[in-house]
């Protein structure tokens, strides 16, 4: 039998069999890419920090590199890293909308201070995306400060006790770790939990610094609770309710140079306000305290007393 390949043979090949080698190149890149699709690790909602700023802020100096100067400020549970800016219109707050639906979003900073309209920017947002639930007699959205800083506490004591010293409990760390692992693909083989393990270790004792100095700021005045009103009606009749979501931003001396706004001619950051959404327990079961980390960094950066 001559199989020898020669150019008549090599010209007949390319000349009919052209589409079908075509379809195998095509076939094959699809396979690795659903390969590369099914290996890879892709973030999830709760491992995307997503800071949101509301109703024009303006941007500072600081502003165009903040996601650049957060790197190394999260703990390994935090991919990435996003900012988005959204403006007081129609489009806006549908692509707002959009986004909170999927449960995107983690923190939002809105002024409140209003020249013109009956509400704040502050209390527009917070009015926008909290409601009230009947169940628990609460009105959901977003973290009440205080009951935040006490959950945050009691999920400290799981690892350090009440005195929150000394080094994490093992058994503690192992649990956590492994819940996050569980929906994680960096942690399949022995060494990558290993490597996984001490990075639990060190988030929860980051944990720690970052609350005891947050819980500091609040004690001598430079953060406080800020309260949004909610009213909801009951029968013929309306009620009012005081809920501490947000927090004050406006004793950091130096936050201008990363989001300001206008009183007068006066640019200033004195009546900016931080809020933590809610995003349910299932969703962001470890991953909420990082909101602590982001806190600690504006404390760093802008009151650098406290670092």
């Amino acid at each position: 039998m001559d199989a020898r390949i020669t150019k008549q043979r090599l010209g007949n090949l390319l000349s009919y069999d052209w589409l079908k080698m075509l379809g195998l190149i095509a076939a094959a890149v699809a396979v690795l890419y659903v390969l590369f699709v099914m290996i890879a690790t892709r973030p999830t909602i709760a491992q995307v920090y997503t800071v949101y700023t509301y109703s024009g802020l303006k941007i500072g100096k600081d502003s165009r590199s903040l996601v650049k100067n957060l790197d190394g400020t999260f703990s390994y549970d935090i991919l990435e890293v996003e900012m988005q800016n959204f403006e007081d219109s129609t489009m806006a707050a549908q692509a707002l909308a959009a986004r909170r639906g999927m449960l995107e979003g983690d923190a939002v900073i809105a002024a409140n201070y209003t020249e013109e309209d009956d509400m704040t920017p502050f209390e527009r947002i917070a009015s926008n995306y909290s409601s009230y639930n009947e169940e628990t007699g609460t009105c959901d959205g977003y973290y009440e400060i205080p009951a935040f800083l006490a959950e945050t506490e009691a999920y400290l004591q799981d690892y350090f006790g009440t005195e929150l010293k000394g080094e994490p409990d093992e058994r503690a760390v192992k649990s956590s770790f492994d819940r996050i692992a569980a929906t994680d693909k960096r942690f399949k083989t022995d060494a990558q939990r290993e490597a996984g393990l001490a990075e639990e270790r060190a988030r929860v004792k980051a944990l720690r610094e970052n609350y005891l100095i947050v819980k500091a700021a609040f004690a001598d005045g430079s953060l406080y609770a800020v309260d949004f009103t909610f009213t909801r009606t009951n029968g013929d009749a309306e009620e009012t309710t005081l809920y501490p979501f947000g927090i004050g931003l406006g004793n950091l001396s130096g936050l201008t140079d990363l989001f300001y706004y206008y009183s007068g001619e006066s640019a200033t950051a004195k009546d900016l306000v931080l809020l933590f959404f809610n995003n349910g327990e299932n969703h962001v079961r470890d991953a909420k305290y990082e909101n602590w980390a982001f806190l600690r960094y504006l404390l760093d950066t802008y009151a650098p007393v406290h670092s």
